[in-house]
């Protein structure tokens, strides 16, 4: 079984992002932004507010995710990027 890890990080809070969101590394600035054009390299596991004071939150860095708990499209492109940072997205199983 693949431990998740988490932990505390500086974030942008020019606007507001919500819980699942896809985060990228922002070297200039020194934070996590949603992920755009560079390399995923987490998922936010909490909302933030705009202008949201400390600037930190709870970002996952490695093990398993559900597809329902990602904001946004998730496809292959996305799934093989996370999984080379060590993020595994999967589909959740409902058994009846």
């Amino acid at each position: 079984m693949i431990e998740r890890y988490e932990t505390l990080v500086p974030v942008d809070v020019t606007s507001s992002m919500s819980k699942g969101t896809v985060l990228e590394y922002d070297s200039t600035n020194h934070y996590y932004k949603p992920y755009s054009a560079g390399t995923p390299a987490g998922i936010l596991m909490e909302d933030v507010s705009s202008g949201q004071d400390p600037a930190m939150a709870k970002v996952l860095f490695a093990g398993i995710v559900y597809e329902d708990e990602i904001s946004g499209t998730v496809t292959e492109d996305l799934k093989a990027a996370l999984r080379q940072v060590g993020i595994f997205i999967e589909k959740r199983e409902t058994i009846l």
